[in-house]
């Protein structure tokens, strides 16, 4: 059958489909640090994205949830402890060791490593044994595969940290190709077939040279006014030579990213094969005033895509103001009926509405 992939439901719900899978992606999280966060801020925000996630969670039960990077905003700097305590508060927000929810899966960002000159061995060592993720991985739902991709390991400067991920990509172009053509040796690793075109999460976008190309649409910040700020090769997105790559030997059916902190929605099409492109914008009202995250429903046919945007952080911050104004106005009340309970007897004996209940 035809593999089609579908563009953006309009509601903050799933398809219906008993066999699908169902994931949420959010990216760019940027749980705020110790050298440059400030306290009250760390405190607003983080209560925010908490209260958002579990309310996501809640009412659309997704099968898996995937961060697209930069869990922290300050994990390139720091000692190993340091590190710990970042990722054990990304643990105790969004629940990635919680027996009771969804299973959480993260790659790395260039805020939790570094950019690709930037990055240490000990700190990729730090987050592959923390959050069992190496440089690519390989995960499996329902028979759909994910290849969750390091992103400034392919800088293409043939270092060891990038050496180690082309060599990583062709054994799963090996794995992939012969699972296509269903020729596999019978000791051959079983996680593609039968085949599937797999989808691609990783945290910078693929090579573009803005998003002028993005999908003119109100769920990906069509109003941006920034959207024709050029991306830097290997900073704002992958380079022209890392995309094609990655793209001739995965041939993706989705690929799912973040960095940019804007929405975009780009059509790719051949030599690669007709697949949809996803940046996610940030789950963080500290970088935007419209967060969001993205739902995916998944069968073997179809990646229908859902955009969810969370309230505008002035409507939340209305909110607060009115309900602390009601809540000064009742406390005053409070207290002013305390001390003077005549006052309000007084009132209430020259009503109209006392005079009325008495005429009665």
């Amino acid at each position: 059958m035809k593999e089609r992939i579908q563009g953006v439901q309009r509601n903050c719900s799933f398809r219906c489909s008993s066999d699908a899978l169902r994931v949420l992606f959010i990216a760019d999280t940027h749980l705020l640090g110790e050298r440059e966060g400030h306290w009250f801020d760390k405190l607003r925000r983080e209560w925010q994205m908490y209260r958002a996630y579990q309310t996501a969670l809640y009412f659309l039960s997704p099968d898996a949830v995937f961060f697209l990077g930069d869990l922290m905003d300050e994990g390139q700097w720091g000692d190993k402890a340091t590190f710990q305590r970042y990722a054990d508060r990304f643990d105790s927000l969004f629940g990635s060791t919680s027996s009771d929810g969804p299973p959480v899966h993260v790659l790395a960002g260039n805020h939790d490593l570094g950019f690709h000159y930037a990055i240490s061995p000990f700190r990729v060592d730090w987050f592959e044994k923390r959050f069992n993720r190496s440089i690519i991985d390989t995960v499996v739902l329902k028979g759909q595969p994910f290849i969750l991709v390091t992103s400034m390991a392919l800088h293409g400067d043939g270092c060891r940290f990038c050496e180690e991920a082309v060599t990583k990509l062709e054994a799963l172009s090996y794995e992939l190709d012969c699972a296509k053509l269903d020729n596999c040796p019978r000791n051959a690793p079983s996680q593609f077939q039968p085949y599937r075109r797999p989808i691609l999460l990783q945290h910078f976008p693929l090579y573009r040279i803005n998003d002028d190309d993005c999908f003119r649409d109100e769920d990906f910040d069509e109003d941006d006014p920034n959207r024709g700020d050029i991306y830097r090769p290997k900073w704002e997105a992958l380079s022209e030579e890392s995309t094609n790559l990655i793209l001739r030997k995965l041939e993706p059916r989705a690929v799912f990213n973040g960095h940019t902190h804007r929405g975009c929605k780009k059509r790719w099409s051949r030599p690669f094969g007709v697949f949809w492109e996803y940046t996610v914008n940030s789950f963080s009202w500290r970088n935007g005033n419209r967060p969001t995250f993205l739902m995916a429903t998944i069968t073997k046919d179809d990646v229908l895509v859902g955009t969810c945007h969370l309230p505008n952080e002035s409507t939340v911050i209305n909110i607060y103001c009115i309900m602390a104004i009601i809540t000064v106005i009742w406390i005053s009340r409070s207290l002013l009926v305390a001390r003077y309970p005549g006052v309000l007897r007084r009132y209430r004996s020259h009503s109209g509405f006392n005079k009325l209940i008495k005429s009665g």
